[in-house]
């Protein structure tokens, strides 16, 4: 189920509209998921939230500047593998 939320193949072209309700709930559920994840620190699953990550940069990339984004990224990516 998480990952038809993030899936950006599911999701509108993204052009400027605004999102349906259909997708702005599943946003929501999905982003509830990722930030329980972070909160418990459930480093487990934190792949997760790293495809959530990128599929919500790839969908609106204009939402985090890209040095950012690529610094949440790598400090994921650190905490996975140490």
């Amino acid at each position: 189920m998480f990952f038809t939320a993030v899936d950006p193949s599911s999701w509108p072209e993204v052009d400027s509209q605004p999102l349906s309700l259909e997708d702005s709930w599943r946003l929501r559920v999905a982003s509830a998921q990722v930030y329980s994840i972070l909160r418990s620190r459930d480093v487990q699953h934190f792949e997760r939230v790293m495809g959530f990550l990128e599929a919500t940069y790839r969908l609106l990339p204009r939402l985090v500047a890209p040095i950012k984004h690529m610094k949440i990224i790598f400090g994921l990516k650190t905490l996975v593998w140490t």
